[in-house]
């Protein structure tokens, strides 16, 4: 079977706000904690990016980083509660397991009982899935799309774990998707063959015996999902834009989902891409944000920019699943101002 492209031409991006964790973490700081010694510190935060990151506090979690994000989005853009159509929430740690998330954020939000609210459980490549579900509604007939990504990866990782755990941090972020002439191209992919390079074992009704013993916590298999990385994306990003019919040299930006910058800076030199197109410095100040990690980008790094003008951007997110995904699209002027720390 052929790779299919889901295309739009009614759907646009209108705004982005992404709220960080209230909690600063320093790697230098806490290295001690992981069982790491400072000389490999050191070298960790030179050749990963490991700086700070955020996390929250308390019982805090990713449905009230995102409310704050959605609050701020929606007053910033002057859209009512009444004038979403519909809520979606993508994020691996929701509220609970059932019901759904998205439902709880609209009743808090004020919306009317008529908005559709579903939750979708992704992780890295969870932007672009739930952005090309968003656009779907829009083309469909919805006027106005509240998209909330984010999660609070700190609460799923073993904190003695040092391979992933200095890596993680905190964020929820609200996109505003509206009906508006536009052109857009998304590319999706999904490979179940590797679902347990990135998994929480013992934490739904599945329980494997290999892992009987095992926490319900994050496990990563670091070589094979580097692996999955470098050999995908860079496929990724050729085919999203042949679709579109642009050129490397035609988008302003390659915002991609932020797992560390060792990773992403091999994208960029496999890419042959001018590295002040690939922000990637999203990691060693906020950490990684998983879903969050692309319009956390945009807000941490970019938001003059997309506030100023049209911008054309290819959207990568990639990881848990394994899944993959990619999108070109365009914006004019959002609102997108700098990431908030949640409290602030």
């Amino acid at each position: 079977m052929s790779d299919k492209v889901l295309r739009f031409s009614r759907a646009i991006v209108s705004g982005i706000v992404t709220v960080a964790g209230d909690k600063k973490v320093t790697f230098l700081d806490s290295h001690a904690e992981f069982g790491i010694t400072e000389v490999a510190a050191k070298r960790l935060q030179k050749t990963v990016g490991l700086g700070t990151r955020y996390i929250v506090s308390g019982d805090m979690t990713t449905a009230d980083l995102c409310y704050d994000a959605a609050i701020k989005l929606m007053n910033g853009l002057g859209v009512s509660a009444s004038e979403i159509d519909a809520l979606i929430f993508v994020s691996q740690t929701p509220d609970f397991s059932s019901p759904a998330t998205a439902i709880s954020i609209q009743h808090k939000l004020g919306m009317s009982k008529a908005t559709a609210c579903f939750d979708i459980r992704l992780g890295c490549s969870g932007f672009v899935y739930g952005l090309s579900a968003a656009f779907a509604y829009v083309e469909a007939g919805y006027d106005n799309i509240l998209l909330c990504v984010g999660d609070v990866a700190s609460k799923i990782v073993d904190k003695n774990d040092h391979t992933i755990a200095p890596l993680m941090g905190d964020a929820g972020s609200a996109i505003m998707v509206t009906a508006g002439k536009s052109q857009s191209n998304f590319c999706l992919y999904s490979d179940g063959s590797g679902y347990d390079s990135l998994i929480i074992p013992n934490s739904g009704i599945r329980n494997e015996s290999r892992y009987s013993n095992a926490p319900a916590k994050l496990k990563m298999n670091g070589a094979e999902v580097f692996n999955f990385t470098l050999k995908n994306v860079p496929q990724l990003v050729y085919k999203t834009l042949s679709e579109s019919g642009l050129s490397k040299e035609e988008i302003d930006y390659f915002v991609l989902h932020q797992p560390n910058r060792y990773i992403l800076e091999n994208i960029i030199l496999k890419l042959q891409i001018d590295e002040k197109k690939v922000p990637h410095q999203t990691q060693s100040i906020y950490g990684n944000q998983n879903s969050a990690s692309i319009p956390g980008t945009i807000n941490g790094f970019l938001g003059d920019s997309y506030q100023s003008g049209e911008i054309t951007t290819f959207f990568g997110g990639f990881g848990i699943g394994l899944s993959w995904g990619g999108a070109v699209i365009r914006t004019n002027k959002i609102f997108a101002p700098k990431t908030f720390i949640y409290g602030e």
